[in-house]
Order: C-alpha cells, then sequence, then structure tokens
C-alpha cells in the first residue's frame, strides 16, 4: 500500500504541473468535485457494486489529494498537515489505539462524544 500511496502522491503532483486544466484549479473549484465523488461513493454502497465502489472511492481519495495540494500552491498549509491534524484528533477521539488498552463499543462511543464535544467547546 505504501508504495501505491507514494505512487499516487506523485502522480497527483505531476498532474498538478503538466495538466492545463488542473493548474487552473483553485481548493473552491474542485472541493466540489470532492461533494460529487463523495455522492457517487454513497451511491455504489447503496448499491451493493462492489467494483463501482473501487473505483468511486479512488476518486474520492484523487479528488481529496488534489484539494490538498491546490491548498498548498495557494500557501493555505502544507499538504502534510491534514494527516497530522487527523492523527491528532484519533488521539483525542480513540486513545485506546495508542495505548492498547482494550474497551468496550460503549466506552469507545463515550470517549469519542467527549472529546468530541470538548473540541466544540474550545
Amino acid at each position: 500500500m505504501e508504495k501505491n500511496f507514494e505512487e499516487f502522491v506523485r502522480l497527483a503532483r505531476k498532474t498538478l504541473v503538466e495538466c492545463p486544466w488542473a493548474n487552473l484549479q483553485t481548493v473552491r473549484d474542485y472541493s466540489k468535485q470532492v461533494a460529487l465523488e463523495a455522492k457517487e461513493v454513497v451511491a455504489a454502497v447503496d448499491s451493493n457494486d462492489t467494483e463501482n465502489l473501487k473505483e468511486e472511492l479512488g476518486d474520492l481519495f484523487w479528488d481529496t489529494l488534489m484539494v490538498m495540494l491546490i491548498a498548498e500552491k495557494e500557501g493555505l498549509f502544507r499538504s502534510t498537515e491534514p494527516f497530522q491534524a487527523l492523527i491528532e484528533k484519533m488521539r483525542r477521539r480513540k486513545p485506546f489505539l495508542f495505548t492498547g488498552q482494550k474497551v468496550t463499543l460503549a466506552e469507545a462511543e463515550e470517549m469519542w462524544a467527549s472529546a468530541k464535544a470538548r473540541e466544540k467547546k474550545r
């Protein structure tokens, strides 16, 4: 998976440089594509279409990565920052994943809800 991910990122970076259409896109422009692909993922799940689900998930990952890279190009943040933000969120919301602690479904749900409530107060 790591090798595929690295190739995926290289291809997206190359696309931003070499594709005239992609080079003109802004975060605002491309984010609309993310919303469309997310709907297509849901439609594939709802129709139990595994082959289409694989394709649509790939499209959604692609569009998400493109928005991250365009945001970096626009100077909004480094493309690695969303990954770091997600890891930090998981540390707050699912700390048991990082400590090896065994939890029940109810405990996991409570940890998530409590952490989310604390975050919303900030």
